[in-house]
């Protein structure tokens, strides 16, 4: 067995582990960092595919992670330090309304989503108030099924098909399979259900990367060294002493360290055989957090054939696929940086037949053609990726924790293990299960690591100016004016929509209080970054 010595042993080359290991040796250069992964490749859950496209060349577009938020300051930071540019697709007049015409949302299912909102941000204000390890309310929403309380608090069919819609392309998962606290405190990380609403100004998925994501990892490998990045090294055990750890590869090599940063989804975690033994309910919390079974779809087109209608250019196109009724994904314009047209979308794992992406192929065209017509079949380049079947992924993107563990999610998840650090989108403090969130945990690991290995450097495990740890205030670029729609909804609601206001606001829920509503808006106009906001990555 081939043996190595290091200061630290980074698991997983995806954007937290890869970033965990750029900061530990921009800190100090004399630290000796090897990262090991199981893959033939770098990028964890991002994934840049060179596909053909309407200017005759190979364009590069994400299979993984795609979206970046404004408000992403870790995001932000590795863009402008590796001068990589970001674009926001959706270019629109400043007053859009044809755009937002086009998702024929009746005013009830806009007010009854609405009036939803509302009860999310007085719920999760009470619960983090009370704290929730310590909120008899949190333990309620732990083992109450967001289904049930969608039941209790949605009044139109519609609006439950496009929150069932949202949950089972985010998680894979109907809100009969999920925590309703999983589901709090998964839109509170995020910025709260405001952010996916108004994407314009501090949601999680206004822009995309131009030439893709993936070459972020590309630009931390470079500064890494390839020498010190090893793939097709799937990491099975893990042995610590008071001396340090050793860990043991299926490819027979093993590395004896000080530290270990575990940068791979939880569930391949709680896979290692570690000794001294993981405690039982720490194992347990990590296989309690699987990730999504989704397909995710690139097709390229010599011209953007949805973007017109009536002689008129539409911009942001996206719609819900539906199959025999029931939500299965979503589909969007994804023209490239370079202006080449593209769409894609998600669809869960379970359409068409699995072992036969030939036959996916066809349904998802067939999806496609009842928003479209024919036009969608005359392609230049489809391409797909089942997350599910993808070695040491075993889905995508987001997590779902199970109901009943939910108050243990994130603190716990992130604490070491003796001398193992966690990392990893799911572990973030700030924008868990955004690619964001992967980057910041990159950080925090590091810096962890850091306090024990080199104190002169930092004298905290936790400092919040350190790497951007602190969140920037997500604020509005037009401070609080109205959006188009307001004054449209306004006037159209008129008396009756006052008095179904009036009925829905103060229509009791078992955890109902009072609180103050925001302007209204349109769920889904922005439902396909309710879907995308999680994103790939570890």
């Amino acid at each position: 067995m081939e043996s190595f010595e290091c200061d630290v042993v980074v698991v997983g080359a995806g954007l937290s582990g890869l970033t965990a290991a750029y900061y530990l040796s921009k800190k100090d250069r004399g630290l000796r960092v090897v990262v090991l992964e199981a893959k033939d490749r770098i990028g964890g859950r991002t994934l840049t595919r060179q596909l053909s496209a309407a200017d005759g060349t190979k364009d590069f577009f994400d299979i993984g992670g795609e979206w970046v938020g404004r408000p992403q300051p870790h995001m932000h930071y590795l863009l402008q330090k590796f001068g990589v540019n970001a674009f926001n697709p959706r270019t629109p007049p400043q007053n859009n309304e044809d755009n937002l015409k086009r998702n024929e949302t009746s005013w009830q299912t806009r007010l009854d989503l609405h009036q939803l909102i509302w009860k999310v941000k007085s719920l999760t204000k009470k619960i983090l108030s009370e704290g929730v390890k310590n909120s008899p309310i949190a333990l309620e929403c732990d083992a109450l099924l967001l289904s049930s309380y969608m039941e209790e608090n949605l009044w139109t069919q519609e609006a439950k098909k496009v929150v069932d819609a949202a949950c089972k392309c985010m998680f894979s998962l109907a809100p009969s399979e999920m925590s309703l606290l999983y589901f709090l405190m998964y839109v509170k990380e995020a910025g709260g259900l405001d952010t996916f609403l108004h994407p314009e100004e501090y949601t999680g998925g206004e822009c995309r990367v131009k030439g893709g994501v993936q070459q972020l990892c590309h630009h931390l490998l470079q500064k890494i060294g390839k020498n010190f990045v090893y793939l097709k090294q799937p990491v099975t055990d893990i042995i610590q002493s008071i001396e340090g750890a050793r860990v043991v590869t299926g490819n027979q090599m093993q590395l004896l360290c000080q530290r270990v940063i575990m940068a791979i989804p939880p569930h391949h975690a709680a896979g290692i055989s570690y000794q001294p033994p993981m405690p039982q309910t720490r194992r347990g919390l990590l296989q309690s957090v699987p990730l999504a079974f989704l397909v995710k779809f690139v097709i390229t087109y010599d011209e953007a054939f949805w973007s017109q209608k009536n002689g008129k250019r539409q911009y942001g196109f996206q719609a819900i696929l539906s199959n025999a009724g029931s939500p299965v994904g979503v589909v969007y314009d994804a023209t490239s940086g370079r202006g080449n047209p593209a769409l894609a979308g998600f669809v869960s794992s379970s359409v068409g037949d699995d072992s036969d992406p030939k036959n996916r192929k066809g349904v998802i065209l067939k999806l496609i053609e009842r928003h479209l017509g024919p036009d969608c079949y005359r392609l230049l380049e489809f391409s797909q990726l089942d997350w599910s079947q993808e070695p040491y992924n075993g889905g995508c993107f987001l997590k779902a924790i199970m109901p009943g563990t939910s108050s243990y999610f994130n603190n716990e998840l992130r604490e070491p293990f003796d001398r193992i650090h966690f990392a990893g989108t799911e572990t973030a403090t700030v924008w868990c299960g955004y690619m964001n969130g992967a980057i910041q945990s990159g950080f925090r690991a590091a810096t962890e690591v850091l306090y024990h290995l080199r104190p002169l450097i930092v004298s905290s495990p936790y400092p919040d100016s350190l790497c951007l740890e602190k969140d920037r205030t997500l604020k509005k670029k037009n401070g609080n004016k109205d959006q188009p729609y307001s004054k449209w909804l306004f006037w159209g609601l008129g008396c009756v929509g006052l008095l179904s206001a009036v009925y829905l606001i103060t229509k009791s829920s078992r955890f109902s209080e009072g609180g103050n509503m925001t302007h209204p808006s349109t769920f889904v106009k922005n439902i396909r970054l309710v879907f995308e906001a999680p994103n790939f990555v570890n």
